[in-house]
């Protein structure tokens, strides 16, 4: 089992609705939920600002369950073992989760 960290996608643009903080912001993820929130916790970060993941639609793609973090926090969890990856890797990571082969 792994923790995954990686960068936001889309910073460079609007960004919930509002202009794009100059601070970057990142995806903590796992293999699991419960391997997530086990991480998240050792980080300070609580159960309330995980974000549920969603099923693919006709209109969007997948999404695994997930905390953002700042740059310090993706720091810390970097330093506490989690795997930095690029949002590419993500993506490939998410399509294999929903065709249900698991990550490679």
């Amino acid at each position: 089992m792994t923790v995954y960290v990686h960068k936001l996608e889309g910073q460079g643009r609007a960004f919930f609705g509002k202009t794009a903080s100059p601070d970057p912001w990142f995806v903590l993820t796992a293999d699991t939920d419960d391997e997530l929130h086990s991480f998240a916790a050792s980080l300070g970060l609580t159960r309330t600002m995980f974000q549920p993941g969603t099923s693919a639609g006709s209109h969007h793609k997948s999404v695994a369950g997930h905390y953002d973090v700042t740059l310090g926090e993706r720091d810390r969890a970097v330093a506490l073992g989690a795997q930095p990856i690029t949002p590419h890797e993500a993506d490939k990571m998410e399509q294999q989760r929903a065709a249900g082969l698991g990550y490679s």
